[in-house]
């Protein structure tokens, strides 16, 4: 795969054309524009679903929200993941993410549940490392008209090695991805969408890389997907102190504005969570954990907070309620309108249609700052310095 980034390749390559569309492109299924985003909450309709498959996984990233690696003993069978997409399809959504919790591709059902979210007109979103990603499967997954997330934390061997917690980890990527290529999941078939992605995130190790990936992901018509490292899961003690300082996070994001609209004839708004793409998915998904708990979105772990516990149970779980019961419960209610509920600068903020800050990172901060769930929920976002 051509990793060459370099100023002139840049150049190069946008005098021989780079489109010239205000938004940038987004990636089939995963992201949800402004517009679509509000149009379903006020319809009380799902837009999308993220899924959890299992726990196993043949990484250990330092960064893991879920701490993957080993199989747990309750984790949900493919009956009941298979009637968890159903009864999404009834709530009216259009994409499922099969995000994992571990490696999605190595889960032993992996191909009859995309086969199965095909067959009932959703669109497949497979979060993967790509490390099992043969010609084969990227070819499966073409034709089963899925979008694909991978992972590129890193252009150096031994920066994605280290972040991936196993030797050798760089080189089976770009194999992964060599593959996705291959089998057409960059081509320009609609210049607002693209089916493949690549998952960055963003910390002390790697942020002096994050206008080269860029760069490389436009170049390519790959989404970039620029997360930052949120304090939460394995990342708590494996990347302590590799946290980016607000300036920083603002600083990055408006650096890659710059190339946007230098290089590639895009602009969006520097505030949002993901650059070029903003994240609204608590007014729009649901997040279905490896047990059966559902949340809004990852890193906003309901299920492991006391104060949402009846009886010592998590009561919002697809086993012993309906999806349906659950994203009409009042907690859900009050998550599809938190944008109502701001704090602080985002609750007058004048970009709060596009925008209502990382609602998963406000959470995770304030719950570890021992702010009850609600109140560390609404908090105002701690990446933006506008």
């Amino acid at each position: 795969m051509d990793l060459d980034c370099t100023e002139t390749a840049v150049e190069r390559s946008d005098r021989k054309g780079a489109s010239l569309v205000n938004r940038p492109p987004l990636l089939v299924g995963y992201t949800y524009d402004a517009e679509d985003a509000r149009k379903a909450r006020d319809e009380n309709r799902l837009l999308a679903i993220r899924l959890e498959t299992n726990r196993s996984c043949n990484l250990r990233c330092r960064y893991c929200y879920a701490q993957g690696g080993e199989s747990l003993a309750n984790e949900l069978s493919y009956d009941t993941l298979a009637s968890v997409v159903r009864q999404a399809k009834e709530l009216g959504v259009e994409s499922v993410v099969v995000i994992g919790g571990g490696e999605p591709t190595i889960y032993p059902r992996f191909e009859d549940l995309i086969s199965l979210i095909n067959s009932l007109d959703i669109v497949p979103v497979v979060f993967t490392n790509t490390i099992t990603m043969t010609s084969e499967l990227a070819r499966f997954l073409y034709y089963k008209n899925a979008s694909v997330m991978g992972k590129l934390d890193s252009l150096r061997r031994d920066v994605q090695d280290h972040l991936s917690g196993r030797d050798g980890t760089f080189d089976r990527i770009q194999a992964g991805l060599y593959n996705l290529i291959e089998a057409g999941f960059t081509q320009r078939e609609d210049m607002r969408r693209t089916r493949l992605g690549v998952s960055f995130v963003s910390c002390k190790l790697n942020i002096g890389e994050i206008e080269r990936v860029w760069h490389y992901c436009r170049r390519q018509n790959i989404f970039p997907n620029i997360e930052v490292l949120t304090p939460t899961g394995r990342a708590k003690d494996k990347l302590k102190g590799n946290w980016l300082s607000p300036d920083q996070i603002q600083d990055f994001k408006h650096r890659l504005l710059s190339i946007d609209r230098r290089h590639f004839g895009f602009d969006w708004l520097p505030h949002t969570p993901l650059p070029a793409s903003g994240c609204l998915q608590h007014l729009y998904s649901l997040y279905v954990n490896i047990e059966g708990n559902v949340r809004p979105c990852a890193p906003t772990k309901f299920d492991e907070n006391p104060a949402l516990l009846e009886n010592g149970l998590y009561p919002h779980n697809v086993l012993r309620r309906s999806l349906a019961d659950i994203y009409d419960d009042p907690l859900f209610q009050y998550v599809r309108h938190i944008d109502a509920h701001l704090e602080g600068k985002c609750g007058d903020c004048e970009h709060l249609h596009e925008c209502i800050g990382c609602r998963g990172y406000a959470y995770s901060v304030g719950v570890n700052q021992g702010k009850d769930p609600y109140s560390a929920l609404r908090g105002e976002c701690l990446q933006c310095t506008k």
